[in-house]
């Protein structure tokens, strides 16, 4: 279509302000965009960030170290059992780690409860190195032995405490009561015996000396002025006698 001068013109005309128009605004985006880069260093459009490993860490530890990287993080309520993670340590995260994620995406933590609860298993009757063995055997340790008189034979395991059944967290001591066997041994006289003497025949009776305390006394220096338990008193084999002794004279 033919077009007059005057219609040229003002078509020229418009063309020049539209063009002005897309500068304006081009000019605007920029200088925002710089004016941005100088308030906010940081890069407008967020960085991702690889997740680290905090499986293993105390869950407080495990948070501090996600979020100083940016992330947020969430602690699952419902924590779980773990054979060797002590309470409150990190068993599980999600995403796991070394996943790159944008800065401020959230990363859950699954926590331990510690490891399950052992019971105490039954030893009664056993010998006390195969009752070790057992306890060993179910996570536990044997932490004192005791002997005490009983009908069972020597060396038998006669109770534990605490008793089977029990639970205790893997680990934990155990004491077992053995028996010393049946009391049938009576306990012989070793007043005014020699310390030497005395330890001879309780000795020969199947018996043995328990403490010695020293005392100063009138009479026979190293003798025996006291024994616990009494003359004639029934004790089991290998059970002990205590004794008091007068001190002999220094020089």
């Amino acid at each position: 279509m033919k077009l007059f001068p005057a219609a040229k013109l003002l078509r020229s005309v418009k063309s020049r302000r539209r063009l002005g128009y897309a500068g304006l605004v081009f000019g605007a985006g920029v200088a925002g965009y710089l004016v941005s880069l100088m308030m906010y260093p940081a890069p407008l459009v967020a960085r991702d960030q690889r997740v680290s490993l905090v499986i293993g860490l105390p869950s407080e530890e495990a948070e501090k170290e996600l979020i100083a990287q940016g992330f947020r993080v969430q602690i699952d309520p419902a924590r779980e059992q773990d054979p060797t993670l002590p309470e409150g340590y990190v068993t599980w995260q999600e995403p796991p780690a070394y996943v790159s994620l944008p800065e401020g995406s959230q990363v859950e933590l699954t926590v331990s409860s510690g490891p399950a609860a052992v019971t105490v298993p039954d030893v009664l009757q056993f010998e006390s190195e195969e009752a070790r063995k057992v306890l060993m055997a179910s996570g536990l340790t044997v932490s004192a032995v005791d002997s005490v008189p009983a009908e069972a034979e020597h060396g038998i395991v006669v109770a534990t405490r605490p008793p089977a059944g029990s639970t205790r967290t893997p680990g934990s001591g155990v004491d077992l009561v053995v028996s010393q066997g049946p009391a049938a041994i009576r306990v012989p006289n070793v007043v005014d015996l020699p310390e030497a003497e005395a330890r001879d025949l309780l000795e020969a009776s199947g018996l043995r000396i328990g403490t010695v305390r020293r005392v100063r006394r009138t009479g026979a220096p190293g003798t025996v002025v006291e024994q616990s338990p009494r003359p004639g008193v029934l004790r089991a084999h290998g059970g002990r006698v205590d004794l008091t002794v007068r001190e002999a004279r220094r020089p």
